[in-house]
């Protein structure tokens, strides 16, 4: 296992269990949430919830 596999594991956790993007960012030393929005914010249980609820039948 790599540096870069167990650092991309660890913020996917992160985002799993809710955890916002801009703590994740954070965490992995980023001053903005630009590159976790773009490679981690489809982990988010919010975001998923949110595409479920756009893209469902209305009935």
């Amino acid at each position: 296992m790599t540096l870069h596999e167990l650092r991309h594991t660890y913020a996917s956790t992160m985002v799993r269990n809710g955890a916002p993007l801009i703590i994740v960012a954070q965490a992995l030393g980023r001053s903005d949430t630009r590159m976790v929005e773009k490679h981690y914010a489809h982990l988010a249980p919010s975001y998923v919830a949110d595409i479920v609820r756009r893209l469902a039948p209305d009935t």
